[in-house]
């Protein structure tokens, strides 16, 4: 039985990393905290109207307000 554990351990450490955003969805699934998604989708778009208005496109985004 130890060498099937370690087996499935080993396979796990193997496995290539999963990204923020996946661990992230994957936690809302298993949790079950659908109500969380508009939360996460509105820091997101805040986070990526910050950094576009920093560059170039913002005379485009100062436009929609």
């Amino acid at each position: 039985m130890p060498d099937e554990t370690s087996k499935s351990f080993q396979q796990a450490a193997d496995q290539k990393p999963a990204s923020l955003g996946r661990e992230v969805v994957e936690m809302l699934k298993h949790n079950k905290k659908y109500w969380m998604i508009p939360i996460v989708l509105i820091l997101v778009l805040f986070g990526l109207l910050i950094i576009f208005g920093a560059t170039s496109a913002a005379p485009f985004i100062y436009t929609l307000f």
